[in-house]
This record gives structure tokens, sequence and C-alpha cells, in this order.
């Protein structure tokens, strides 16, 4: 790979990369060989894995890579949403962290932003969405049952419940209240579970003993765990049943395979191929926190929207802070991030690095009016798209950072679709399982699973939450 240096990469699959190490020291020559031997072994590793039988590899080996992809899941999401869309008129998602990050994702990124507001019609026949089972907080999840009571909604919304183990404590207690509310009789028939097909999930088996809603269980397939589960039923699911005006749930799951296969494609090309932007933006990340300290990236999704780089926090610390390393992750969007933390970036400890994401297109645009007679200092925005305004803020905040010194990268996309954003989650999925390779995390562990796919560190606060019990 060349030498680190202020550079843009264009590729052909409209996705740009481009990264400014001006304010960072100056990598010794021996790392910079170093690094890049290692990402040689661990592409040849992920490319021996690939052509090793699904069945083969365990959780921890890229299993994650393919089984969201297997043409038997995507069939079941398709059918089920689209039966689902006639049955139900409000969609919940029960589940936490991996298990409903990524449906909050698309909900943010796609649907229309007061999508519960507008009639079913005006959301082309999608149900209205809402969120829970991520908290012990009962306040919102009273005014949930209220509302869905006083609407006479409550027989005919659907609850997907989310949990790989079926025993996710958060979870399963909303379940608990849900399925009171409901009524013993009829409970399961309001019920979509998304969970391990095996006897270990407290869901399978109680699909066993009474089928929930549709007869069958959605998988959360072997080897994929919740930050890696985007593009199976869990994430996938939420997309089908919520298409809008113009869409169906075959056309939005179609957008996605495409935007992820892309991604995966890019991700066994060379590892210094210019189009493999994950092992470049990997090798970033490592440089500036094993060579040059820099402990955190502020993760500036140039857009208003926070949910995606909610999803990136925990997909980075629960994958790859292990063994006392591993970067903090500081959720940021612009410009509206510009007002709170950019002086701090600037004027504050030196340990961040910011990785901007930009959006060449942020979709349907507004155009300042002009002669607004309003004061002269804002003459110069008359006429101007608020897309304009956006991009230039955006290139404004990254010129500053380089100016003062902060290293900073940009992922930059064409436009705000299902396609790129797919491309876009699953491009930072392989960048932190390359990253947690370069930390040597699939070496020495004794189970032998690799640690970036593993969370020891919750099980303390699980074991004292029962314990206060």
């Amino acid at each position: 790979m060349e030498e680190l240096d202020k550079r843009e990469i264009l590729l052909d699959r409209k996705l740009h990369f481009s990264f400014d190490d001006s304010g960072s020291s100056s990598f010794p020559q021996a790392a910079r060989q170093k690094v890049d031997a290692a990402l040689q072994k661990i592409h040849a590793l992920f490319q021996e894995e690939a052509s090793a039988p699904l069945a083969d590899l365990e959780r921890g080996l890229r299993a994650w890579t393919r089984s969201h992809l297997q043409d038997e899941d995507i069939a079941k999401v398709t059918t089920l949403a689209t039966r689902a869309r006639e049955d139900f008129s409000a969609l919940v998602i029960i589940g936490i962290g991996g298990s409903d990050l990524s449906a909050r994702v698309f909900h943010d990124a796609f649907n229309h932003p007061y999508h519960n507001l507008l009639s079913t019609e005006e959301r082309g026949g999608a149900p209205e969405v809402y969120f829970t089972g991520d908290t012990f907080d009962p306040r919102k999840l009273v005014g949930l049952i209220e509302m869905l009571k006083t609407r006479n909604l409550l027989q005919k919304t659907l609850f997907n419940v989310i949990s790989k183990s079926g025993t996710t404590t958060e979870t399963m207690a909303t379940l608990m209240i849900i399925r009171e509310v409901l009524g013993d009789v009829n409970w399961r028939q309001h019920v979509l579970a998304t969970t391990g097909l095996t006897a270990d999930s407290g869901l399978f088996r109680m699909h066993e003993q009474t089928p929930f809603y549709g007869g069958t269980l959605l998988p959360v397939p072997d080897g994929v765990g919740g930050r890696f589960s985007a593009f199976s039923p869990v994430g996938m699911l939420f997309l089908a049943m919520t298409a809008g005006k113009g869409e169906t749930p075959e056309t939005r799951i179609r957008a996605a395979v495409e935007g992820v296969k892309q991604a995966h494609e890019d991700f066994f090309l060379p590892c210094e191929h210019q189009d493999n932007v994950a092992y470049q933006l990997a090798r970033w990340i490592h440089f500036a926190e094993a060579v040059d300290g820099k402990g955190s990236i502020v993760f500036y999704n140039y857009t208003d929207n926070s949910c995606l780089g909610e999803w990136f926090v925990q997909l980075c610390t629960e994958s790859i802070q292990e063994r006392g390393a591993g970067p903090n992750v500081i959720n940021a969007k612009g410009p509206t991030s510009n007002h709170s933390i950019l002086n701090g970036i600037i004027a504050g400890p030196r340990d961040k690095v910011v990785l901007f994401i930009h959006w060449k297109e942020l979709g349907t645009d507004l155009v300042l009016p002009r002669d607004t007679k309003m004061d002269r200092k804002l003459t110069d925005f008359e006429g101007l798209s608020m897309t304009h305004l956006q991009t230039a803020s955006y290139r404004g905040t990254a010129l500053d950072f380089s100016e003062n010194g902060v290293s900073n990268a940009t992922l930059t996309l064409s436009k705000r679709d299902i396609k790129s954003v797919c491309q876009l989650m699953r491009l930072l999925m392989d960048t932190i399982a390359v990253k947690g390779r370069l930390q040597d995390l699939h070496l020495d562990t004794d189970d032998g699973n690799e640690l970036t796919y593993l969370q020891d560190g919750v099980e303390g606060y699980k074991r004292n939450f029962r314990s206060f019990l």
C-alpha cells in the first residue's frame, strides 16, 4: 500500500474513500510494512474461510458474511412480510442492541420522517412502527400499550420479538407484559419470533409447544451475532414490512441484497486494491490507534440521522474493545454536532480522529428563495439548495479539522438509498472484522472463537443484576 497522505480514492461502485493524515505523526516505514504484511495474512485467511463449507464455520470464523445471504431466509422474510402487511396495522419491534439497532437505522434512513402520522394509503400499505424491549423503565411501554388500546390497534398489532438466545432479559420481560395485555388465548398469533433455531433458545422452545404467528420462526443464523445481523431476518423483515409507496417487500429486499453483495465482492478483492475500502479503512483506524495513540473515533454522519452512529458504536466497541485495546466511538451528526462537540475536537485533548460519512444526494431537496430582503449577511445563501449547504458545511468542517491537525477520513456515498446504506453497513462490518484481526483477536482464545465476535465483558453486569433481583 502507498504511504498515508491526503488523497481520494474514487470507486466505480459509487462509494469513495478519502483521508487526510496531515495532523498525524510520520508513521515509521517499519510500522507500515508490519501492518501491511499482517493485512496480507488476514486477507489470505478470510479467502480460505470463504471457500470452506458454511456448515463447517464456527461463530467468529466469518460465517456471518455468507449465512445472511441465503435464498431460503430471504424468501421466508418476503413471504411473511407480505402476509403480515395484510393482517396487521402496526408493527412493534421488541429487542435490544443488535436485535433492534439495524431496524432503527432502516426506519430513520428510508421511511418517512413522520411515518406514523401518515394514513395507511400514504404509507403505501406499510404498518405503523414502534420500538420497545430495550429497557426496564416502564414509561414508554405503558404509553405504547395505552395508545394501542385507545386507538383499538392492539388486536391489529404484530409484535416481532428478536433475541437469538430467546432469554434476553429486557426483551423477554417486555414480551411477558405484552402476553398479559393480549390475553392467554391468542397472544401467540400476534407475535412473530426471530431467534436461534435450536433448543438453546427460549423462544424456540415456546414455539415448539405452540407456534407463533405464521407457524414459523425467523432465524438468527448460526455464526451471526446481534451486531452483525442487520442483513439476516433480524433487520430484513422490518425493511420488507415497511416498504412504502412505489415499493414492495421484494424490491426493498432486492436493493439491500445488491448493496451487501457489492460490499462482499469488494471485500475479497486483493487487500491493496483501491476498491477494497474495508482494508484501507481498517488500516487507517489501526494506525491512528496503535501507532499514533488516538483512542477515539468520532463517527461524524453528515446527515440528520443518529441511528447509524448508534449502530456503529455497538458494532465497534462490543467487537474490538478487548484485551485493554480498541478505540472508543463518539457518535456525531453534522452540522448539529458542530454546535456541541466540534470545539472539543479541535481545542480539547488531541486523542481523536474523525470519520465522516458524506452523502452527495440526500433525497428531495429544497432551495432557499431569492430576494428575501432579510439581513444582508444572509444574502449569500439565497438561491442555494439545502443539500448544497449541507455539503459546504461538511467540506468546511473537514478542512477545519485538517488545518488544525485533526486526522480525518471520509466515506462518500452517491445517494441515501437502500442499496448504498446497506453497502456502507456491510463495509463497516468488514472493517471491524479486519481491525479485530489486526489486534490479533482471532488468536489465543480458549474456545477457539474470535474475540471480535464475543462480548464476555457483559457477563459481570448480568451476574450482578440477577444478584440484586
